[in-house]
């Protein structure tokens, strides 16, 4: 992956996770775009031409660009929950509704353009590509099953030791 490939993917990530806890409450966490990311990721492994890279890389390049407004607004957005969250008072969830609206909002945004720019990179790709890459994309999701297995994750985390 080039620069702006690797760029891209952990901007997109790093909003995607930014707030999960506050988006997973409503079953909105960065689950939707995992598919998306794992295309994006297993890229280095597809054995790209040279003139493949470079599309792919203007690609990349176009939709960082259409991305970065949307994840300066979530950036905003997180932090305003945070401020909320570590302010004085009480609070509930009603608190919260207008700026989750305002995440989602954004989420989707950004999830509708992550798929914009993963069917364009697919459109690059020969079939032989895009069949050892869904191999290798099952070969991963069997071995995260096998660790979900061996570390019981099907229960939530203990909190960190103070």
């Amino acid at each position: 992956m080039t620069r702006y490939a690797r760029i891209f993917v952990a901007a997109c990530a790093l909003a995607l996770a930014a707030g999960p806890a506050l988006a997973d409450f409503q079953g909105h966490g960065p689950q939707g775009a995992n598919g998306l990311m794992s295309m994006m990721m297993l890229l280095h492994h597809a054995d790209l031409t040279p003139a493949q890279q470079t599309k792919i890389d203007q690609i990349m390049k176009s939709s960082f660009g259409e991305a970065r407004p949307l994840m300066k607004q979530l950036r905003t957005v997180h932090e305003q929950i945070a401020a909320r969250l570590l302010g004085p008072g009480n609070m509930q969830a009603s608190d919260f509704a207008s700026l989750q609206k305002q995440e989602n909002a954004l989420r989707s945004q950004l999830d509708t353009q992550m798929l914009a720019a993963a069917l364009k990179v697919r459109a690059v790709l020969t079939p032989a590509q895009l069949a050892k890459l869904a191999k290798l994309h099952s070969q991963l999701e069997a071995l995260h099953a096998q660790a979900q297995a061996l570390l019981g994750e099907d229960e939530p985390p203990a909190p960190p030791a103070q």
